[in-house]
């Protein structure tokens, strides 16, 4: 099997079917099978060590990345160019992954041929988290919630989750030289693996325990397809229905008592900070003893609208307010960003809010816990998303977040 799989990829014709492979595997491990991601890109680096100059490299590479990008079709939902945009986005970083294979993978020496995909991708999965148009994949999110998987996603608390995917890539490099590698190689790689294995040992047995205070929560999900959200902002009676929703389940919420409610992001796009009406029927009166985190269209004096969480203490009383910093390219377009990140008081504690696309940045988190946040909050309206697995992976994502920072979170 070794002699043969050496051989595969001679041909322009295979290259370009195990590039197409790749892109596929990559999609599943992101959209449903979380594990196979520890050999996705195994086809890849099969047709890159064949690969004949560095043009081809780069564009083997690149037509992963746009395969790969395809999963996500649920943002479809907001308009073609975003999903045509982001998939040509994670195609220019695999672009750079296979340009820098093709550049420095021709050493001699064994066990930096096994380090050297994984070292790869980590650099370039790190760049994807540069700049107000990076939108980050990572394989720690594809294994979040693979359960014999769960002792090397624990290493996060230690070496982030950047550190977690760079094992994940070099995961798919021990099974690329076992298959394909020479006897020095193979060695090389059987080394490596029990590496990992001895790391995954040491997830297991330094458990990260979260940090924080003990608050009672519950989670308001509408379920609103962006389609009546667009119709209630026309039609006066739609409008009423969504309010109606929302007020239902958060009534039902404020009477079980919890310390905290939290809505998920813009979920009713009404007035509600200029209409006291709508706040006596939505935020908690003085009888009740729960705060809220209300996800809301914020607009300012000046006409600016903001993509913000509001809490709300008993009462009615606006206590503080988080406007959301990093939007989203295109689709947040009429939107303005906020100004910083930083904890909100909710009640006597801090949270830390992240509005859906900001929860896929590690340094955001971060900054969120050493600024004093007890506790994380990911406020996110998937339900826009229609029935596509983005929930699956950014809920996935949410979970390294609260593993590196060691906090609770609540999304």
């Amino acid at each position: 099997m070794v002699g043969t799989m050496a051989h595969l990829g001679r041909s322009p014709k295979e290259r370009w079917v195990l590039a197409t492979l790749a892109g596929v595997l990559n999609g599943i491990g992101f959209i449903d099978i979380g594990a196979m991601s520890l050999v996705a890109n195994v086809p890849l680096l099969l047709g890159l060590r064949h690969s004949r100059t560095l043009m081809e490299s780069a564009f083997l590479a690149g037509w992963v990345g746009v395969l790969g990008g395809l999963h996500i079709y649920g943002i479809i939902n907001y308009g073609w160019f975003l999903l045509l945009g982001f998939s040509l986005y994670t195609g220019s970083q695999m672009v750079l992954y296979g340009i820098l294979f093709h550049l420095l993978w021709r050493t001699r020496n064994s066990g930096m041929n096994i380090i050297l995909p994984a070292v790869i991708w980590g650099g370039t999965e790190w760049l994807r988290t540069i700049g107000p148009l990076c939108m980050p994949a990572s394989y720690v999110g594809n294994i979040a919630d693979s359960d014999f998987l769960q002792p090397w996603l624990l290493l996060a608390a230690w070496i982030g989750g950047l550190g977690v995917s760079t094992l994940v890539a070099l995961c798919q490099s021990i099974v690329f030289h076992w298959l394909a590698g020479n006897s020095g190689e193979r060695k090389a790689a059987s080394i490596c693996a029990m590496g990992v294995l001895v790391l995954g040992t040491v997830g297991f047995f330094l458990q990260p325990q979260p940090e924080g205070k003990n608050l009672s929560v519950i989670g308001v999900q509408g379920g609103l397809a962006n389609s009546q959200y667009d119709a209630a902002q026309a039609d006066p009676a739609a409008m009423r229905d969504v309010v109606r929703t929302f007020s239902k389940l958060t009534q039902d919420a404020y009477a079980r008592n919890p310390d905290l409610v939290v809505w998920p992001e813009t979920a009713v796009r009404a007035p509600i900070l200029r209409t006291p009406a709508l706040q006596s029927q939505l935020f908690p009166s003085t009888g009740h003893r729960s705060a809220l985190l209300a996800g809301l269209i914020e607009t300012d004096r000046r006409g600016r609208r903001y993509n913000a969480v509001v809490s709300v203490k008993p009462g009615g009383r606006i206590q503080d307010t988080y406007r959301k910093t990093r939007l989203v390219p295109s689709a947040e377009g009429h939107l303005t960003p906020g100004e910083s990140a930083r904890p909100v008081e909710v009640g006597a504690a801090l949270a830390g809010i992240m509005i859906c696309l900001e929860s896929v940045y590690p340094d955001m988190a971060r900054r969120l816990v050493a600024s004093g946040a007890e506790f994380l909050v990911v406020a996110s309206n998937d339900a826009g998303f229609g029935r596509s697995p983005i929930t699956h992976h950014m809920t996935n994502r949410a979970i390294v977040r609260a593993v590196e920072t060691h906090r609770w979170l609540i999304r």
